[in-house]
């Protein structure tokens, strides 16, 4: 168990350099759907497991095209480097009814 005032040292993944003023590309992903559910989502340039990716999501009005702060709760549990340019992501919406949601990813090139 770690304390608010412990160092935690990298765990060694993806070589465990520090990225200096690395590249990085950024691309919304509209879905549609409520509960727990998965994607996978094609990310032009992502170059596989070994690159990092981090993710944000949303709801969005499909009127105007722009993020809204609905009642429903909405998660992104994981966010998994695929081999090739692929992101599989897994999305909870805690709605009863399919909601417009936009998966935000930013990435390293």
């Amino acid at each position: 168990m770690t304390h608010s005032n412990q160092t935690i040292p990298s765990t060694g993944g993806s070589d465990s350099r520090a990225l200096l003023n690395p590249e990085m590309a950024a691309q919304p992903f509209d879905l549609w759907g409520h509960g727990v559910f998965e994607a996978v989502l094609d990310v032009p340039g992502f170059r596989g497991p070994g690159a990092m990716v981090l993710g944000a999501v949303t709801e969005f009005s499909p009127v105007t095209d722009k993020p809204i702060m609905g009642s429903a709760v909405i998660t992104l549990h994981s966010v998994v480097p695929l081999d090739g340019p692929h992101v599989q992501v897994r999305v909870e919406v805690r709605w009863p009814e399919d909601l417009s949601i936009r998966v935000q990813l930013m990435w390293f090139l």
